[in-house]
């Protein structure tokens, strides 16, 4: 697991904006400041953003705690996002939450493929785009 340098900012900002209807609001300066901050990983062409919670925070219509960790984004030019994502789950070794557009079946085919459940819903832009919460639960 290698987390993302400087250096490596052009190949990830190339990799979102390749999959631009996927990620439209995908900004440079915060996926600058996720790679500062150590939370961007970037291994074997696949990268994940992420946040780790100082604090309780709802999700749509679930809770997470403190020490939870939330994905925002992962994207891949390899096809080795699943390994990736299995190693991060390991890496990160707690619960990992991270919503969805409920649009975007190949998305969430994805993550019941890789051990995660579907255990919440949500929606954005004044619930006019649903989407759905997904759960890794490290320690099941």
């Amino acid at each position: 697991m290698r987390l993302a340098i400087k250096s490596d900012f052009n190949d990830i900002k190339s990799l979102f904006y390749k999959h631009k209807e996927i990620f439209p609001h995908i900004r440079q300066d915060k996926l600058l400041h996720y790679i500062e901050t150590g939370n961007c990983i970037y291994d074997n062409e696949v990268a994940i953003t992420f946040n780790v919670y100082k604090r309780k925070v709802r999700i749509g219509n679930i809770v997470a705690n403190k020490g939870d960790c939330i994905l925002h984004q992962i994207v891949s030019k390899s096809g080795k996002a699943s390994k990736i994502l299995q190693d991060f789950f390991k890496y990160i070794d707690t619960k990992v939450y991270l919503t969805v557009r409920e649009s975007n079946t190949k998305a969430i085919d994805f993550y019941l493929k890789n051990d995660m459940l579907k255990i919440g819903e949500i929606a954005w832009k004044n619930n006019t785009i649903p989407g759905k919460i997904f759960l890794y639960n490290a320690t099941t």
